[in-house]
């Protein structure tokens, strides 16, 4: 009702002004009867902006929320609750509220950790004077975690064609697959357990890491909802 009496208004004085000869003492003297006709239409489209925008940044505010809360319920279930809000959180658009999303991204996160720590193991073994013990445990540490890498690839393809009759096979093959890497990066750092210096604690610093984040991986996958 009240936006088509200020229609109306806005057409008269818009009528008024091109179809009116009208000087320039003449529109001096109308200046405050078109203040007054505009100020009641500027602030109700202020008014309504404000109630518009903060609607629309509380109803983004509230799903951010329910998001990051599906995101934290989920990594309780996982012995790395922390690191797994942590990691997984900056994701909170894309994972949403999805099981699947949640997972997918745990898995990338680990397969990206496995390929910088193998990268780092290589890094650190180039140039060194290593003892024959040091030199057998980094050889083996790299094929464990190129193994690891390998499963963790398999994965993820098999993680985009999880759907219709095969859904249930094909996530058996993921949980095996990642348990596997899992296995590959815990027998990397037990090839180090009866080394001593400086590397042996730097690689497994580094294993640790990838070792924990496909451990969240692994967990968020075994909630996954199987069809049957």
């Amino acid at each position: 009702m009240f936006g088509s009496v200020w229609n109306y208004r806005i057409a008269r004085l818009y009528n008024y002004i091109n179809h009116t000869h009208c000087s320039q003492r003449t529109l001096a003297k109308m200046q405050p009867f078109i203040m007054l006709t505009l100020l009641p239409i500027l602030l109700f489209l202020s008014h309504n902006f404000i109630i518009i925008n903060a609607t629309s940044r509380f109803r983004l505010e509230t799903e951010s929320d329910v998001y990051t809360g599906f995101i934290k319920s989920s990594c309780q279930t996982t012995r790395y609750a922390d690191l797994c809000y942590k990691t997984l959180s900056p994701y909170a658009s894309t994972i949403q509220t999805n099981p699947m999303e949640l997972a997918n991204v745990a898995l990338t996160s680990s397969l990206k950790s496995a390929k910088s720590t193998s990268k780092a193991v290589w890094e650190l073994s180039k140039g060194q004077d290593l003892s024959m013990r040091d030199g057998q445990a980094v050889a083996d540490c790299l094929d464990n975690m190129s193994d690891s890498v390998d499963e963790m690839k398999k994965s993820m393809v098999a993680m985009r064609e999880m759907e219709g009759a095969d859904f249930d096979e094909n996530l058996g093959n993921v949980k095996t697959w990642v348990s596997a890497a899992l296995t590959n990066e815990d027998t990397c750092m037990d090839g180090f357990e009866e080394n001593d210096g400086k590397m042996k604690e730097k690689i497994r610093g580094y294993i640790v890491s990838v070792a924990e984040l496909t451990s969240i991986a692994l967990s968020l996958i075994t909630n996954i909802p199987s069809t049957n």
